[in-house]
Parts: C-alpha cells; sequence; structure tokens
C-alpha cells in the first residue's frame, strides 16, 4: 500500500459554509494571529502549544509532514476567529476511511456564539460529502465539558475514555473519544439545517 501525498502549505482549497462561516487554508500570513491565540488563556489551557516559538509554529504548521494534517482559518461573518484541522487516522495506507479533526476558537467574543459548532459542521460535511469517509473523531480533555456538548450538538457520539492518553501542562490527561460515522450524518445534518432555518 502506498501513502497519501504529502500535502504542500495551502494546497487544499477553501471549504465554503452554508451560512456565516468558512474555513480556509493556513498560510505564513497567519502565523502571528495563530501564536496569539494559542497564547491567549483559554485556548492555552486546552490546546498546550502556548510555548511554541514562531518559527517552531512555521515549522509545525506549514512544512510537508509524513503525517499531512490540513488546517484552516475559521472566517465567521468576514472575520478570522480560530482554527480547524483534520487529519487521517491511518495515512500509511490507502485505507482512508477514518479522520481525526482539533478545533480552537482565538477570539473570545466568537465563543460561546455556535462558531465552532457550525466551523465542524461545515468541516463534518466537506469529509463525508466529498472525501467519503466513514468515520471522524474528536478527543477532548474529559473535563472540557463544553466543547463535549458543543461536539455532540454537532452528531458526535461519546465512545469511552481513553486514560492517560496525553501529557499536557506536564500532567498526563484523560480523554473523551467521540465519533460521527457516515451513516449518523444525514440525521445531524437535518437538525443542523433545522436549526438555521429556525432563526
Amino acid at each position: 500500500m502506498s501513502r497519501i501525498p504529502v500535502p504542500q502549505p495551502g494546497d487544499h482549497a477553501p471549504i465554503a459554509g452554508p451560512h456565516d462561516v468558512s474555513l480556509r487554508p493556513i498560510a505564513e500570513g497567519d502565523l502571528d494571529m495563530l501564536l496569539r491565540w494559542q497564547r491567549e488563556p483559554e485556548v492555552a489551557h486546552w490546546w498546550d502549544e502556548a510555548d511554541l516559538s514562531r518559527e517552531e509554529m512555521r515549522r509545525e504548521y506549514l512544512e510537508p509532514d509524513i503525517a499531512p494534517t490540513w488546517r484552516f482559518v475559521i472566517e465567521w461573518e468576514g472575520r478570522d476567529v480560530g482554527m480547524v484541522q483534520y487529519w487521517h487516522k491511518y495515512p500509511d495506507t490507502d485505507d482512508l476511511w477514518s479522520a481525526g479533526i482539533d478545533i480552537l476558537i482565538g477570539e473570545a467574543d466568537a465563543r460561546d456564539r455556535g462558531v465552532g459548532r457550525e466551523a465542524i459542521r461545515v468541516l463534518l460535511r466537506y469529509l463525508f460529502e466529498v472525501k467519503r469517509l466513514h468515520r471522524v473523531t474528536i478527543d477532548p480533555e474529559v473535563a472540557n465539558v463544553r466543547a463535549i456538548r458543543a461536539y455532540e450538538r454537532a452528531g458526535f457520539t461519546r465512545d469511552g475514555v481513553l486514560r492517560h492518553e496525553y501529557q499536557i501542562r506536564g500532567e498526563y490527561v484523560d480523554t473523551q473519544y467521540l465519533s460521527i460515522l457516515e451513516t449518523d450524518w444525514p440525521e445531524a445534518k437535518r437538525v443542523w439545517l433545522e436549526e438555521r432555518a429556525s432563526r
């Protein structure tokens, strides 16, 4: 089996949302903004990359990698407010049926407004309807109750807790593993569209 092509920075097309949220690939000019977001206390508490230098972030986010991750700036009502990313769970095979995602909302006034949930739904629509994936996963810390609730509202189901999955802030943390399958997506999309229509 062969590996998927290693992406170059910006090699992904933007992902347009049906409403007021869209996703554009990150670029060199976004690094200072990303650094600022990751040093925000609310983000740094969960993301744990606040100590990256600009050069380390450039290497991590913009240089090709053998385990490709596609990263996007979340645009909301014409503003850059956060970042979302996805990667294939098994990049060393041709079996590209599963992906993992992560998200952060960097601008404080965009939190608790449903922007993150909307960005996740935009990305899920792309992953299921364009890339034809079977499963998408996310694994926040178990203490991140607000995020877990948002993911469930977007259609994810709790699969279980992974004990000591990561070291964050110098300590082992448990994560809540959640997934959504292609068979779950039609109902999640229906709920999404109904929510939008009722606004």
